[in-house]
């Protein structure tokens, strides 16, 4: 008897897009199934616009929202329609991220790995700027991770039948932590697919020379960084200082020099870091399921 193929859908989350979304959308339906785009910026007109074309694809499904509602709720928006619509896989992404040829069936292979189960596969990742991989991403085959980033990354029913989806009370940043290393806890496997690329960009990056040295600014507001600092403090009080936080802290501490040495606004930049931190501190730590 012939295996059924699995069902795939992908979710693709939008806040006021380019025209570049439609292409990147383009390429995720010729893989995927389904794509459910989930729109956090239903009332601005120019997203309208953009988004228009969307409804003459009928593999493709636009989500309004209430408004922004960050990137937790919004990423469940689509996966709990995905789920309710009988998908045995959800494939998330951002609006910038760009899939590569055959990378549902590269990431597919993973959950075929023997032992404990799979929860979520994602591929290696490489600089949309500069067309290089991102540092630590040189590699080949599959192999065990701490944690992924949110975009690219493939998760399969039956570990979101057991954790559940993200904690939208995090909102935006280390949204992806938290789900991965709640999967972990849960004896699910995270896994990389060094052997299929995504093209991604972190922030509104933009060169800019330091030392002589050609370097890349990720720009983020300080309300970005109000957010950083207060989940990283969340996920320490929640998961301790394992491996996820010191590979974590070698990123922060390098962006961190950036946006002291290179950046502008760092005052309130800083300033918003700290305000993160205390109520990261503060933050009430309930155990919450979201289906």
């Amino acid at each position: 008897m012939t295996a059924t193929a699995p069902k795939v859908a992908a979710v693709v989350l939008s806040y006021k897009p380019d025209a570049g979304i439609i292409g990147n959308i383009d390429e995720l339906a010729k893989q995927a199934e389904r794509v459910y785009v989930v729109n956090n910026s239903p009332d601005d007109s120019a997203t309208a616009d953009v988004l228009a074309p969307l409804t003459r694809r009928d593999s493709v499904v636009v989500l309004d929202q209430a408004g922004n509602v960050g990137v937790a709720a919004g990423f469940n928006s689509g996966m709990r329609q995905a789920l309710a619509d009988g998908f045995d896989y959800v494939w998330i992404f951002d609006q910038d991220s760009t899939v590569s040829d055959g990378m549902l069936t590269a990431l597919l292979t993973a959950f075929e790995q023997p032992g404990a189960p799979v929860a979520i596969a994602g591929p290696a990742l490489r600089a949309e700027e500069t067309g290089h991989l991102y540092d630590g991403e040189s590699s080949s085959g599959i192999r065990d991770q701490v944690a992924l980033i949110s975009s690219g990354a493939l998760f399969a029913r039956e570990a979101l039948d057991e954790i559940g989806l993200h904690d939208e009370r995090l909102f935006i940043d280390y949204v992806d932590h938290d789900i991965s290393l709640r999967a972990r806890r849960s004896g699910f496997r995270i896994v990389k697919v060094y052997d299929t690329v995504l093209d991604h960009r972190f922030g509104a990056s933009v060169p800019s020379t330091f030392l002589g040295r050609r370097i890349y600014l990720s720009n983020y507001s300080p309300m970005r960084h109000y957010y950083m600092t207060r989940n990283r403090v969340i996920m320490v009080r929640r998961y301790g200082l394992g491996r996820w936080f010191w590979e974590d802290a070698a990123y922060a501490a390098k962006s961190w020099i950036k946006v002291v040495l290179c950046e502008k606004d760092r005052n309130r930049k800083i300033g918003a870091a700290l305000r993160g931190a205390a109520e990261g501190l503060r933050f009430r730590q309930v155990a919450t399921r979201v289906d």
